[in-house]
């Protein structure tokens, strides 16, 4: 009889998150709330105040800019720079990890 090969079934492994991606997607989501680059109240603080549908026209009309408009435009290309330079820091040095407020190495 011959003996069955078993396989470990490995887990998918969850990519950790970048902090370099996670500044890419704070500076889109604070354009989407803001409207602007630099900042200011805006989405957030309309559906504190209960007023959501004028909370959703302007993530609309935000959306709409960040896409159409050179301010909008930036932030998107920013972001996608940052995220890019973030995923090949890890790519090309994947033992290099940041904590707390030094850079250190794992071995």
């Amino acid at each position: 009889m011959a003996r069955r090969k078993t396989y470990s079934r490995r887990k998918p492994a969850m990519p950790h998150p970048s902090i370099t991606g996670m500044a890419a997607g704070l500076s889109v989501a604070q354009y989407l709330n803001a409207g602007t680059a630099s900042g200011g109240s805006g989405v957030i603080k309309q559906v504190a105040d209960g007023n959501l549908n004028s909370a959703f026209t302007s993530l609309s009309k935000n959306a709409i800019n960040l896409a159409t408009s050179p301010a909008g435009k930036a932030v998107l290309s920013t972001s996608i720079v940052l995220a890019t330079a973030g995923g090949l820091a890890r790519k090309w040095f994947p033992n290099t990890r940041l904590g707390g407020n030094k850079l250190y190495f794992k071995i």
